[in-house]
């Protein structure tokens, strides 16, 4: 088995796959990281998907609204690894690639969840989220850090 730092390794690279993918519009390599099974939170509506198919679709929807250069640029990320279950957490926000202006709502909170299956890293759950305040019950968007 390898050792967790091999492991945190493993995972950072996906995490660049993940954004080159994402650069590039190529779903097909994009889904290549994802379990079939994967249970999907996101900020927007539908709010919960399962499975690759419904997360693959949720892309392709987003694609409409976003610059044809979009980048994901990504703070505060920190993984942590035990065993065959690895947790990355970070700020996320999608800006233009040229401008590095927002391409949406500005910075989100991320958690994805990986396991280890057939000796490959596979993201089993992913959840996207924006602070609210309880008072208004409106998003209290992170505009910078």
């Amino acid at each position: 088995m390898p050792t967790t730092a091999a492991d945190e390794a493993q995972i950072r690279t996906l995490i660049d796959e993940w954004r080159a993918a994402l650069a590039a519009r190529d779903l097909d390599r994009l889904m290549t990281h994802y379990a079939p099974d994967v249970l999907f939170f996101d900020a927007v509506p539908p709010y919960q998907q399962k499975g690759a198919a419904a997360y693959r679709k949720t892309w392709e929807n987003m694609f409409s609204f976003l610059p044809p250069g979009v980048e994901s640029e990504m703070q505060e990320v920190s993984i942590h690894v035990s065993g065959d279950l690895a947790v990355m957490h970070c700020l996320n926000r999608l800006v233009h690639a040229g401008t590095k202006r927002e391409a949406t709502c500005g910075w989100v909170r991320v958690t994805v969840t990986y396991e280890r299956q057939g000796g490959a890293w596979k993201v089993v759950h992913e959840h996207i989220s924006v602070p609210f305040d309880p008072h208004s019950g409106k998003a209290a968007l992170i505009h910078a850090l």
